[in-house]
């Protein structure tokens, strides 16, 4: 009988902690976009729902709003960015209101729900970059227990391309970003520059 109650319990345990914070969830969750989609396919997207998270990889306060941009990760089963060694890309969110960089710091992991506004040109360090764009309804921002390192970032080929309309982006969306993580540090944390190479870059690695 203890047995059945322990494994109860531990299936009732294992299932609250896969939902989605309550600013994430989503109804009709079947319809998001993903990243890839929006990159490739802007035009037939836009206007539609995602649920993204990633890095900050850089923050900027306007008149009336917080502009992040975000270096690209996947979801676990409750919402929270994976951080690893690479990401497929990056994005920029357009948050309502001011977002203290005190507090939304370089390296914090972050979940968002938002609108898609298509493409838009920027840069990343020195080089030219293609953001999709999204405008947020709700955002997550996770404890201080791991923050992310952006050290470097290579271009690989993912096999899709930015299919909408305009003839100057009708090109593969090459970029690969590669991490290292830190956790509970300060050390070290700054946004990465993107660089357009014709082949894959060998990073080298440093041990400490």
């Amino acid at each position: 009988m203890n047995i059945r109650v322990s494994l109860l319990l531990l299936a009732m345990f294992v299932s609250g902690c896969a939902t989605f914070p309550e600013e994430l969830q989503i109804e009709d969750d079947s319809q998001l976009v993903s990243y890839q989609d929006a990159s490739s396919k802007a035009e037939d997207v836009k206007g539609k729902t995602i649920r993204w998270g990633g890095a900050i990889a850089k923050i900027e306060n306007k008149a009336e709003s917080t502009v992040l941009e975000m270096v690209h990760y996947p979801l676990t089963s409750y919402g929270k960015p994976i951080s690893g060694d690479e990401s497929i890309g990056r994005y920029r969110v357009t948050v309502n209101g001011f977002m203290d960089p005190m507090v939304y710091q370089i390296g914090r992991l972050m979940t968002f729900t938002g609108e898609l506004n298509g493409l838009e040109e920027g840069l990343v360090g020195e080089h030219n970059y293609v953001f999709p764009s999204v405008t947020a309804l709700q955002h997550h921002l996770w404890k201080n227990i791991q923050r992310v390192n952006i050290s470097t970032v290579s271009i690989w080929p993912h096999g899709f391309g930015f299919g909408f309309g305009y003839g100057r982006y009708n090109r593969g969306f090459y970029n690969r970003a590669v991490i290292r993580s830190s956790v509970n540090s300060n050390k070290g944390l700054r946004p990465s520059g993107a660089a357009t190479l014709p082949r894959p870059v060998q990073v080298k690695s440093h041990k400490k």
